[in-house]
């Protein structure tokens, strides 16, 4: 030690330091974007949260609209397509018993 100069010493000592004051100051700087990050990450999941909720109302709306559709297609079937299959199944008897008398008559 007495046959190294001082300045060497301080040279090994200041690049040491540097170089510990550089890793520091990396890993500040990783701490800092990793917080913005987070920051961008929480901002985008309210926003998504708010989309969903938004989704949700509109699927619940729809919802509403089809089973108003859907009670309104029941009512045209009770009120138009009930009386109208009765009036052919009605006919279809009176078809079948008309034929039923004239080939009675034919033999």
């Amino acid at each position: 030690m007495e046959n190294i100069p001082a300045i060497y010493w301080m040279v090994l000592v200041g690049g040491v330091t540097f170089f510990i004051c550089f890793v520091l100051y990396q890993f500040a700087m990783l701490l800092k974007e990793s917080t913005g990050a987070v920051k961008d990450g929480r901002k985008i999941i309210k926003d998504a949260e708010e989309i969903v909720q938004s989704a949700n109302e509109i699927v619940s709306e729809v919802s509403g609209i089809v089973k108003s559709v859907k009670g309104t297609v029941l009512q045209i079937n009770e009120m138009v397509l009930v009386p109208v299959q009765k009036i052919s199944v009605s006919i279809g008897l009176l078809k079948s018993f008309v034929e039923g008398i004239k080939t009675r008559e034919e033999k």
